[in-house]
């Protein structure tokens, strides 16, 4: 599993994820056009509570996309929740050793948003759940 490092930008970002939401992030993590929130199990729908408009109001205040992922202890899970967005279709997950190789399937028509610019979205995806679980390897097909 990897090491959860969070610097002072990305605790101010949890702060301020706690004080628009309610909702206390559990870890965070960045790339170029997105901040991804992971949230504790059955907080989802307070985080996302009025339609969204807490959210919609971090975003313009951060300058970037939000993403929301609850977190489960339970892999597949986590895998599903964390693709959920873009319509999951199938997980296999093969354990080498005690490491885990994860094949995500996507509705087709998301296949390209799942991955990402130059594999950004994926790229960060398989850090997150690699944080949790010991994750080799992570492609969408």
């Amino acid at each position: 599993m990897g090491t959860i490092k969070i610097d002072e930008k990305l605790l101010g970002y949890m702060s301020q994820f706690y004080a628009m939401t309610g909702v206390e992030a559990k870890d965070v993590a960045e790339d170029e056009e997105n901040i991804f929130f992971l949230i504790y199990p059955r907080t989802l729908k307070k985080a996302i509570a009025n339609n969204g408009e807490n959210v919609k109001r971090l975003k313009e205040r951060l300058g970037k996309n939000i993403i929301i992922v609850e977190y489960s202890d339970d892999l597949e899970k986590f895998v599903y929740n964390m693709f959920y967005r873009f319509g999951v279709k199938e997980i296999n997950i093969e354990k080498d050793g005690d490491e885990f190789k994860i094949a995500v399937g996507v509705d087709p028509a998301n296949k390209a948003r799942a991955i990402g610019k130059n594999g950004r979205n994926l790229r960060t995806s398989r850090d997150i759940l690699a944080r949790y679980f010991n994750v080799s390897s992570l492609v969408v097909k």
